[in-house]
């Protein structure tokens, strides 16, 4: 298979993602979530910091392993992790005063709304790859960062490449909630060398 083809293939990959994280986005918040998919980028791993400002974002890493093995981040920056904190909240915050209960901390509720939307966008686009490699991909809890998004990014770039992890693939994906706002965020799948050759599969399906 060609270049073009091979890319191709990955993009195809990423929209199929994408429409599963609309279903499941909608699912989640109970609102029409229309999810475009902006395309695949695969980036030396030395250059993707720079790429990130030192704008605050809202981030969560989940690994993975399996079929492929490796890291994965969901990158929000605060502007766009608030609006969607005060769309999921919601709910919570009427309950609480119509049942007279005791909310949790802000902090709290921040990280575990940013989390479970992490594990929605990221699993999507893992369980995409496990389906065309004929694999399992399993994920581990979430985690859940607030920092400028260069320096997150930094400390990854710096970690995985002490393990040889050389390139990122990066899916730029825009999450709009119909009728209300867009929320733009960037996924990245980082695999480690012991598993990248296993992408070679998708190539002969």
């Amino acid at each position: 298979m060609g270049v073009i083809e091979a890319i191709k293939k990955i993009t195809d990959i990423g929209q199929e993602a994408a429409e599963n994280v609309g279903d499941s986005f909608t699912g989640l918040t109970g609102q029409n979530t229309d999810v475009s998919f902006l395309g695949t980028r695969f980036v030396p791993l030395e250059r993707l910091p720079e790429q990130f400002s030192e704008d605050y974002c809202k981030i969560t890493k989940i690994d993975f392993d399996g079929i492929l093995s490796g890291n994965s981040m969901l990158i929000l920056p605060e502007v766009d992790a608030v609006k969607l904190e005060k769309l999921l909240l919601l709910d919570m915050i009427w309950d609480s005063l119509t049942n007279k209960t005791e909310m949790p901390e802000y902090k709290e509720m921040e990280s575990s709304v940013i989390n479970e939307v992490a594990n929605i966008v990221l699993a999507a686009f893992l369980n995409v790859f496990a389906n065309e490699l004929n694999g399992e991909i399993n994920i581990t809890t979430p985690k859940f960062i607030k920092d400028a998004g260069f320096n997150i990014v930094e400390s990854l770039v710096i970690e995985l490449m002490e393990k040889n992890v050389e390139y990122a693939l990066v899916f730029d994906t825009k999450i709009e909630v119909v009728g209300r706002f867009p929320l733009n965020c960037n996924i990245l799948i980082m695999i480690n060398p012991e598993t990248i050759d296993n992408l070679d599969k998708l190539y002969s399906n």
